[in-house]
Formats: C-alpha cells, structure tokens, sequence
C-alpha cells in the first residue's frame, strides 16, 4: 500500500505544479488546486502512518479528518463553475466538519502520544464517529452535486463532465467505504486491500484534473492550427484562380496581337509554389509586451464598447503594428480577434448586472448588450452562452438569488 500512497504524492505534487504554472488558470481553478493539494497533504500523512507507526489498532482506525475537506472543495467548483461571481468563502460553514475532524483527530493523537490507558477506546469512538460521518455524506453529497452540475450545465460545459467524474470517484470511495464497514469490520486484510483500492481511487481524481486541465490547453491550439490549415487551402485556392485568370488573359492578348508580348512572365501549374506554413516573427517576450498594451488600452479605454471596432482601428488606437496584434492574439493568446474582443463585452455586462442588482435597480440586458459593443442580439446570446454556460437572463436569475442570500 505504501507504494500506492508514495504515487499518488507524487502525482498531487505534479498536479500542483502545472495548474500553478498553467496560463489559463481561472479562478475556479484555485479551488481544485486546493483539492489537490488536500489529497496530497492526505497521501503523506497515510504514509508516515504506515511507514513509522507500529500499532496496530492505530494502523486499523485512526482516520484522517482530511477527508471532510474533498466534497466540500467539489462542490465550491461546482458552484464557481456555474456562477463566476460566486464568492467561496460566503460558504465557510461547509468546512465546519473538517474543523471538528481536526480537534478531534489531534486530540486523538495527544491521548495516544500520553499512553493514557483509555487511548485505545477515545480512538475506537474517534474512528466510529467520523468514518460513518465521513461516509455517509460522501454518498449523500455526491449525489447531489451530480444531480445540479447535470441540472445547471450544459452538455457542452468541459467543466460538466470533470465535476460529475469527480462526484462519482467520491460516491464510489463512499460505497466502497461502506461495504468494508458494513460486511467486513474485522478484517484488517480485506480492509488493507479496500483502502488501497480507496488510495487508487483518489490517485485516479488527481489524474483526472490533470487530464481537465491539459485538454482544456491543448484544444485551443489545435483549433487555431485547424484554422491556419483552413486559411492556407483558402490562400491557395485563391491564388490558383488568380493564375488562371492571368494565363486566360495572356491567351487572349495572343490571338488579337502579331507582336508578340514581352516582359509577361506566365507560372505554369507544375511550378506553382506549395503553401507554406506561416511562421511566428514575433518572440513571446515580445508578444507578452504587446497582449499586456492591448489589456491595460481595453480596461482603461475600453475600447471594445465601440461596435465597430477592427483589428486595424484597435493597431493604431494602441499604437502597434497590425500584424503584430494579429500574431500575438491568434499565437500568444490563441484567441481569434473578435473572440478576445467579446470577452471584455461579455464581462462588461457581467460587471453591470452585478452592480445593477445590488444596487436593486432594473436591468435591461439588451441595452446593456448594445452598450457594450454588440451590434446584435442573436450574437450577445451566443457569446455570453459560450463564456458563462448559461443564457442572460438565467445568469441574472443566478446572481438576484446570491444578493438575496
């Protein structure tokens, strides 16, 4: 068991570091951070016990109170994920469990380190009570976080998908927790192996965070290289229609002149170059200078309220060549144009509803679309659809009922 546990610190540690160092960290993304790092901190403390640890009854009972942290963190994403003005900490006594679970579990500790003759039975209670707890709201709270991730996001949501995986992970720890407790209380090997299988279980959550958040990096760029592919065959396209057109005219001039036509130089089909692939000129110190420009020009101008902004107007509003514009969004950001421009729109009318409900006055939306830079409404809904998983008006209905509480 021991090697199972020293995998799944390492795996934690990896995962830590590359959502730390991911460029496309969001603010949910702290929360599973945390979860990670709790199965982590979790991993090692099993570890020392089994490693250093020679009692058995301690070996057998004593549960870490870490536990109690994992459903709640799921659910705070859950509900970051749906609603991005939700506030975590507004939701503090979801910890109060783990707070409990620690005193108790310290105070566990202290009793057994004194060799205090009752040591044994405060631990035998200590185990009683937070293993039935612990399981039972694994199961109950799995189950409902699955049933409003299901509920509340889309189909299309990348995000659905990784909460569920992770909800069913911990229903299963429970369930398995559950059987050991239930059929086979006594058995320290069936229950040596069943906590292996649980240890296994949390390796795989960790593993499927990281596989989120790699999925999430990598598709960007492979839509942006579909769209360079796409560009390319139009490029060539055009160029061969272009040629075309010009050997018809040289044709032409042919059959009407006697004098034959000089300084006309005619590309035959063979030796028609091949598209190539477009290369980077910019260096990504460079490119990160640019984007930096382009951030402070949109919050500080707020350049993007205009709806007849292009990429040329926002290169001299910024004082920046086009194309480098052009190649730190498609290659730094890998954001076509109009996408990052309707990110700052979208969150423009996030900021507003958010303050117009607090301060209880009424919203129109379509007015506040407008005011952003939106020239439609069919294309409003379908970007803010695609940023924040729901429609207008449910992203209002969400955020009235948060001021409410």
């Amino acid at each position: 068991m021991k090697y199972i546990i020293a995998i799944g610190i390492f795996q934690a540690l990896l995962a830590v570091v590359l959502l730390l160092r991911s460029r496309y960290r969001t603010n949910a993304d702290d929360l599973l951070i945390s979860l990670v790092v709790c199965i982590g901190l979790h991993l090692s403390i099993k570890f020392y016990i089994f490693s250093f640890i020679k009692d058995q009854e301690v070996l057998n009972m004593l549960n870490t109170f870490i536990g109690f942290s994992y459903i709640p963190l799921l659910y705070l994403y859950m509900r970051k994920t749906i609603n991005p003005e939700f506030v975590p900490s507004s939701r503090w006594y979801l910890f109060f469990p783990l707070m409990l679970g620690a005193i108790a579990y310290f105070s566990t500790i202290c009793v057994l380190a004194a060799g205090s003759p009752k040591g044994h039975q405060f631990l035998y209670w200590y185990n009683t009570i937070t293993l039935y707890t612990l399981l039972s709201s694994d199961i109950i709270f799995s189950c409902t976080i699955i049933y409003i991730a299901v509920k509340k996001l889309s189909s299309s949501c990348v995000e659905r998908k990784l909460i569920v995986q992770l909800a069913s992970l911990f229903l299963l720890i429970g369930l398995i927790g559950s059987f050991m407790t239930i059929f086979m209380p006594n058995a320290f090997s069936l229950s040596y192996l069943g906590r292996s299988v649980i240890y296994a279980l949390l390796i795989c959550i960790v593993i499927r965070i990281i596989t989120h958040k790699y999925t999430v990096t990598i598709e960007p760029l492979l839509e942006n290289s579909k769209d360079e592919n796409v560009f390319n065959e139009i490029d060539f396209s055009a160029t061969t229609e272009l040629i075309s057109h010009a050997d018809l005219q040289i044709d032409t001039i042919s059959l009407f002149t006697t004098q034959p036509v000089s300084n006309t130089i005619v590309i035959s089909k063979k030796e028609r170059p091949a598209p190539q692939k477009r290369k980077e000129i910019l260096r990504e110190k460079e490119m990160f200078k640019i984007l930096l420009k382009l951030e402070a020009a949109m919050e500080a101008e707020k350049h993007f309220t205009d709806s007849e902004l292009t990429i040329d107007k926002l290169s001299k509003l910024t004082n920046q060549k086009k194309y480098h514009v052009s190649e730190t969004l498609n290659h730094f950001v890998n954001k076509p144009f109009y996408t990052f421009i309707n990110e700052y729109r979208i969150q423009y009318v996030k900021d507003r509803l958010a303050q117009l409900t607090m301060q209880n006055k009424s919203v129109n939306i379509l007015e506040l679309a407008y005011e952003a830079g939106f020239n439609s409404k069919s294309s409003f809904n379908r970007y803010f659809k695609e940023v924040t998983s729901n429609t207008p008006t449910e992203y209002l209905n969400l955020i009235s009922k948060e001021t409410v509480n």
